[in-house]
C-alpha cells in the first residue's frame, strides 16, 4: 500500500491510520476492521477477544519489571461518520477513503476524514506494533468498540469482565492540550408517521436545502447554526398559509448526532396557487437568511419543478410538517455553573422515509437525566399532538460523571505544564462519550481523554494536524510512563 503520509512522523501510527481509512468502517460495518485489530493482535501473540458486536479487547504485555504495576486501558471506536458531499460519488460500503496532505493538515477528499476515532485506534495499534516497546508501561489493556457513533452499541452490551484496569485513557477528545473531566447522556427519540398515497394531482414543485455548515451535535450546538429539517419544516409550515400543497417524498441529514446539512422535498400544490407559494417560499427564505447570517452565512434554498408521481395525504402531509416545524432544536438549557456548557440541547438529525413509515429522528443530550426525561416527554407530547402515530425512545447513555479527585487528570496537567511550560485546559463536554458507558460498568474507573488537533468532526471538512498528531503520540507514551512510575 502507498501511504500519502510517507516521510511524517510517527509512521507506524500514521500508517495504521491510512490502513484503517481504506478499510470501510461506518456504523454497523465495522467487522472488516475489527478483524484487521485482531489479526494484528495475533500476529503479534498478544492476548485478543473479538465479540459478536465486532469490539475487540487486546491485551499488551507490560515492560519486563512492571508486570506487577496495575494495568491502564486504553480505548477508542473504530466507526466513523460516513458524510459526504452531495455530488461525492464515494461507496462507503466497498470505497477506502482518498487522503491528502493540504499543509499541515491530513483531509479526505468529498468526504469525512475518520479521524473521529481513527487517530485513537491508530495509536493503539502502534503500541501494539514495535512502537509498544520502547518506553515503560504495565500491561495495557485496549478496547476496541464499534456503534459509539450511533447511540454506544458496541460498548453498552460489551462485557468487561476480563478488563483489570482501573485507569483509563479515552482517546475520543481533545483538542491538544485539553482533557475532558465530564461528558452528558444521551438519547434517541423517533417519531413516525404512516403516509397514505394517492396519484399526484397538480403541480410539483422542489425545494432544496443546502450549504448549511452543519457539525456535531454536541461540539456544535452553541453556535447556533442551522439545522436543515427545521429550516425545511418551517417552510413547509408557512407555505401551508397560502396555499393547499402534499409532500411528494421528504429526505435530510444523515446521522441523529450530526447537525444536518441539507433536506430535499417534494411537493405537489393541488389548488393552483404554485406563484404564492414560491412567493411565500422566497418570503421565508429571506427571513432565514438574515437570521442566520452570521452563524450560518451560505444558506441555500433551491427551488425548481419535478414531477412525482404520488403525493402523501392532507392527513400525512400535516402531520410531517408540524412534527418538522413544532419539535423543539438546539440548546434547552444553559449549565450556569459553568459558562459555555449546555446541560440539555436536542438535533432533529434524520427525516426520511423507513419501511414505509416517515420517521423524524431526533438526538437528546443531558448531563442531567431528569431533565432529558422531561423533554423526552416534551417532545413526545408535541410530536404526539402534530400527528405522530408512534414515538420510539431509545435507551439511556449514561454520562460520564465529574470526579473532583482524579489522580489521572492531576497526572497530565503535571506533565502537560513539565512539557510545553503551558496550562492545558480541563473541558466540561455537552457530547456524549463512551467513557461514561465504561464508568458506570467498572465503578471505580480514574480516567482521563487525550486527543489531537483536529476539527470540523462529522462533516466533509474534518481535517486532522500532521504536526499535532506526532506530538501527542509522544505525549501519550511520556504520560502512560509517568503514571506507570507513580504506580
Amino acid at each position: 500500500m502507498k501511504y500519502v503520509t510517507e516521510g511524517y512522523e510517527p509512521k507506524i501510527a500514521l500508517q495504521y491510520f491510512e490502513d484503517l481509512a481504506a478499510i470501510p468502517r461506518g456504523s454497523r460495518n465495522e467487522e472488516a476492521a475489527a478483524k484487521f485489530v485482531e489479526e494484528k493482535a495475533k500476529s503479534f501473540g498478544y492476548y485478543v477477544r473479538r465479540d459478536e458486536s465486532n469490539n475487540v479487547v487486546v491485551k499488551i504485555p507490560a515492560t519486563p519489571g512492571y508486570e506487577t504495576v496495575e494495568p491502564i486501558c486504553l480505548q477508542a471506536h473504530l466507526d466513523m461518520v460516513n458524510e459526504k458531499n452531495a455530488d461525492s460519488t464515494h461507496d462507503f460500503t466497498k470505497d477506502g477513503l482518498d487522503l491528502y496532505i493540504d499543509g499541515d493538515w491530513l483531509k479526505a477528499r468529498g468526504t469525512t476524514l475518520g479521524c473521529d476515532d481513527g487517530y485513537g485506534c491508530a495509536y493503539m495499534l502502534a503500541l501494539m506494533d514495535e512502537e509498544g516497546k520502547t518506553f515503560v508501561h504495565p500491561e495495557l489493556e485496549c478496547i476496541f468498540t464499534t456503534g459509539e457513533e450511533i447511540g454506544f452499541v458496541g460498548a453498552m452490551p460489551m462485557d468487561c469482565s476480563d478488563i483489570r484496569a482501573r485507569r483509563m485513557i479515552g482517546m475520543d477528545g481533545g483538542p491538544e492540550g485539553v482533557t475532558c473531566a465530564t461528558s452528558a447522556g444521551a438519547m434517541e427519540v423517533k417519531m413516525y408517521v404512516t403516509p397514505d398515497y394517492e396519484a399526484a394531482k397538480g403541480e410539483g414543485v422542489s425545494i432544496f436545502v443546502s450549504g448549511l455548515i452543519g457539525g456535531h451535535s454536541a461540539g456544535c450546538i452553541t453556535f447556533e447554526r442551522a439545522n436543515s429539517n427545521k429550516v425545511m419544516g418551517r417552510i413547509l409550515h408557512n407555505v401551508r398559509k397560502v396555499c393547499d400543497f402534499r409532500i411528494a417524498n421528504i429526505v435530510g441529514g444523515l446521522m441523529f448526532n450530526a447537525i444536518p446539512r441539507e433536506n430535499r422535498c417534494e411537493i405537489v400544490i393541488t389548488d393552483g396557487n404554485k406563484e404564492k407559494a414560491i412567493e411565500k417560499i422566497n418570503r421565508v427564505v429571506a427571513e432565514i437568511k438574515a437570521e442566520y447570517r452570521a452563524s450560518d452565512p451560505d444558506i441555500t434554498v433551491e427551488i425548481s419543478d419535478c414531477s412525482p408521481e404520488k403525493m402523501m395525504s392532507a392527513r400525512a402531509t400535516k402531520a410531517v410538517t408540524e412534527i418538522m416545524y413544532n419539535v423543539p432544536n438546539g440548546v434547552r438549557m444553559m449549565n450556569v455553573e459553568v459558562p459555555g456548557l449546555p446541560v440539555t440541547s436536542t438535533n432533529m438529525g434524520i427525516v426520511k422515509e423507513v419501511d414505509g413509515r416517515i420517521m423524524v429522528d431526533t438526538m437528546l443530550r443531558s448531563s442531567s437525566r431528569t431533565c432529558n426525561d422531561d423533554y423526552v416527554d416534551n417532545i413526545c407530547s408535541v410530536a404526539t399532538l402534530a400527528g405522530a402515530e408512534e414515538c420510539y425512545v431509545g435507551y439511556w447513555m449514561p454520562a460520564w460523571p465529574y470526579d473532583a479527585k482524579s489522580y489521572m487528570r492531576d497526572i497530565y496537567l503535571d506533565l502537560y505544564k513539565s512539557k510545553t511550560g503551558k496550562e492545558a485546559k480541563v473541558n466540561y463536554v455537552h457530547g456524549g462519550l463512551e467513557l461514561g458507558v465504561f464508568s458506570e460498568k467498572m465503578p471505580g474507573m480514574q480516567i482521563v481523554t487525550i486527543g489531537v488537533d483536529a476539527f470540523d468532526a462529522h462533516t466533509v471538512t474534518e481535517r486532522m494536524s500532521l504536526s499535532s498528531f506526532k506530538r501527542v503520540f509522544e505525549f501519550l507514551k511520556e504520560y502512560i510512563t509517568e503514571v506507570t512510575k507513580r504506580g
